[in-house]
């Protein structure tokens, strides 16, 4: 929980919930948090939790319709959990930035490279780091003031994503998280801060509730700004003419139709 996030579950201010850590003897709000996920981390079961089929398994039962009926419950998890205000905050600071940094690494990059994709064909700046080599610190540096990022980092929560939001942090930018507990180590970074729970049948990462998550914030900076958006993607077409780049490029996009 972030400080903004406990001064307004508690209804007091942020100088109330810091004068609350010093008293109880944290030097400050962050040191509170920090031993607070410390226990946390500690009581926490060392296995991924299993999802358990609610249906009866029988010969017919395939692995699409255990897998199929996770999915929807994870989802379903997730929308109960969104917060419309946390939402609208995720696409404004999305929207308004002026140069977006989207990090994921390991088993998460593929989340990053989606939202990546999207999101540069609607806005310019928009950068995506899946490493922490020099080139990748170079781009986090570089990125000008009022830059937001937009993070993500599931079990077994990867290091490098780590190093990247601490730097982030330094950098002093807005960060938008996606991961699976507020125990989450990079759930400290991040405000506003969506928990997708996470079950498994297989080590295999279960991703139609973050995916959800992630096109739903998508489509949101989309609304916000669709005239905007529109004159890019005319103005990426137009690079493009004479090229043969889709086999079937003569297909209109819903709400890009002439």
């Amino acid at each position: 929980v972030t400080l903004a996030e406990l001064a307004r579950l508690t209804s007091t201010g942020q100088g109330t919930v810091v004068r609350f850590a010093q008293a109880l003897g944290y030097g400050s709000f962050s040191k509170l948090q920090s031993a607070l996920r410390e226990e946390i981390e500690k009581s926490a079961p060392k296995t991924l939790e299993i999802y358990s089929s609610k249906s009866v398994r029988g010969k017919g039962t395939s692995p699409f319709d255990t897998v199929f009926e996770m999915e929807r419950t994870l989802m379903d998890d997730t929308y109960h959990l969104i917060k419309r205000d946390d939402f609208n905050e995720a696409v404004r600071m999305i929207s308004e930035a002026p140069a977006i940094i989207i990090s994921g690494t390991g088993s998460n990059s593929f989340l990053a490279e989606y939202a990546g994709y999207f999101l540069g064909t609607m806005k310019k700046n928009v950068t995506v780091i899946k490493g922490t080599d020099i080139y990748d610190m170079d781009l986090l540096l570089d990125a000008p003031e009022g830059a937001a990022a937009f993070v993500f980092s599931f079990p077994r929560y990867p290091i490098k994503t780590q190093s990247i939001v601490k730097v982030m942090k330094e950098r002093g930018m807005g960060m938008i998280g996606i991961s699976d507990s507020i125990a989450s180590p990079i759930a400290e970074y991040c405000d506003p801060f969506f928990i997708v729970p996470q079950k498994f049948i297989s080590f295999i990462d279960p991703c139609a509730g973050v995916m959800s998550v992630i096109h739903s914030i998508l489509y949101g900076v989309w609304l916000a700004d669709k005239e905007g958006c529109r004159k890019r993607i005319e103005s990426r077409n137009r690079l493009f003419e004479g090229i043969k780049i889709f086999v079937s490029d003569n297909v209109y996009l819903p709400d890009l139709i002439p």
